[in-house]
């Protein structure tokens, strides 16, 4: 069970971790536009997704270290 949802959750991460540097990119471009309003909701989406990112990271790595406690 602790493979599965350890694999669910690196799922999401990987997931996650791909979209925010995407969103970084679109951050460095914005800021070369010069643009003030899309800047800012593009730094937005991007300090969201590295939280997410943060939050899946020690989720997986939870889930990893039970899943070796629980099978050994």
């Amino acid at each position: 069970m602790w493979q599965q949802i350890w694999f669910l959750v690196n799922l999401a991460f990987v997931a996650l971790l791909i979209f925010y540097m995407f969103a970084h990119r679109t951050v460095a471009t914005r800021r070369l536009e010069g643009q003030p309003e899309p800047l800012r909701k593009a730094i937005l989406t991007r300090n969201i997704a590295g939280i997410l990112t943060a939050v899946a990271f020690v989720c997986m790595a939870a889930s990893f270290l039970i899943n070796m406690r629980v099978n050994g």
